[in-house]
């Protein structure tokens, strides 16, 4: 059958979990243009928690330091509140996108942690002053972070979406280039291992912002791609919760919960949802390294990775663990023989 739900059969789907259209709004789509207005820190704090954890992973990976950020809510911005936990003279980083949204949003950061964050990427200690080269380190490094913060985005809500270049300046709080009235903003606390805690803030402009509301909202009341994830919504995944056994003498899936009692619901649900497809990745194993050897990989070269001669390797579906098992080879081709499942439950968690 196509790959592709009609709207007769999107909507049979909800009507049979007996939810009528206000309760299958999400949070970020649907409704009127205030309801849209009035949910748009929620969309925010959503799309912005991707960007602080690739952040947090992007940092950790090429320092090769712990690096976590705990985020404040979306509010509308105010100078003063952001002077509270940065200093006057500060760093800005222009964020920019390429293609999916027009228009950049803005890091602000203390001079002092650029200094922290640029020496240790140059393979410093961490105590070198401040210095105008600090500007391309930091620049080199936040365009990392946009590269997977738009790759996770784009892929999580099947859009296309890539990062422009990263512009640093200084940025005076004293006197902003910009109305705090036209613009959101978040806070929040940057702990780096080894170092004294410190607080970055992002400055979204409305303009930006009324393009991610809408943009995720649209998305999120919709089926994406099947190369674009899973793109289910909740009553859907309920749905494919109770799907547990094949019922060969009848030739169809016996619907029961995940406690194994029967439930009664139409088949047609099952087989429209069991038909999608979804990206399934084999991961051997991890390793972290720093930019200078990486950039002294060369054929031959040899990496080692977190995972032990023999042991068994993650099946992923969704970016998630939901096997394990050992590498084969079938014919001329690499394969592996599951040995372990997760749970049912959490294999559906894992589609969420």
């Amino acid at each position: 059958m196509s790959d592709i739900l009609s709207q007769e059969q999107i909507d049979a789907l909800l009507n049979s979990e007996g939810l009528d259209s206000s309760d299958s709004s999400s949070l970020f789509g649907g409704g009127s243009g205030s309801d849209q207005q009035t949910d748009k820190y929620p969309v925010l704090n959503d799309v912005y928690e991707n960007f602080f954890t690739q952040a947090s992973t992007v940092i950790t990976t090429v320092l090769n330091k712990s690096t976590t950020f705990t985020g404040q809510e979306a509010q509308v911005a105010s100078f003063e509140a952001i002077q509270e936990k940065i200093t006057s003279v500060a760093i800005s980083m222009s964020l920019s996108f390429k293609s999916g949204f027009e228009g950049e949003f803005y890091l602000l950061m203390k001079k002092n942690d650029v200094a922290i964050l640029s020496d240790l990427m140059m393979m410093g200690d961490g105590t070198a002053e401040y210095s105008e080269d600090h500007k391309d380190a930091i620049g080199e490094l936040f365009n990392q972070v946009m590269g997977a913060f738009t790759t996770s985005l784009g892929s999580e809500r099947g859009i296309q979406i890539s990062a422009g270049s990263v512009v640093v300046n200084e940025f005076d709080m004293d006197n902003p280039p910009m109305d705090a009235g036209s613009l959101d903003m978040i806070i929040t606390s940057l702990k780096l291992d080894g170092v004294e805690d410190s607080w970055i803030a992002l400055l979204i402009p409305n303009a930006l912002t009324e393009q991610i509301v809408e943009a995720i909202g649209n998305d999120s009341n919709s089926m994406s791609s099947p190369s674009s994830g899973v793109g289910l919504n909740m009553s859907e995944l309920d749905d494919l919760s109770r799907v547990t056994s094949f019922d060969s003498s009848s030739g169809h899936f016996t619907e029961t919960n995940l406690t194994g009692q029967p439930l009664n619901a139409p088949q047609e649900n099952i087989s429209m949802l069991l038909d999608i497809e979804l990206d399934v990745s084999i991961e051997l194993g991890r390793s972290i390294m720093s930019i200078k050897r990486v950039l002294e990989l060369a054929p031959g070269s040899v990496v080692e990775l977190d995972r032990l001669a023999g042991e068994p390797v993650d099946l992923m579906v969704n970016n998630k663990i939901v096997a394990k098992g050992e590498v084969v080879v079938i014919d001329e081709n690499f394969g592996i023989r599951i040995v372990s499942l997760v749970s049912p439950q959490e294999r559906i968690k894992s589609l969420r």
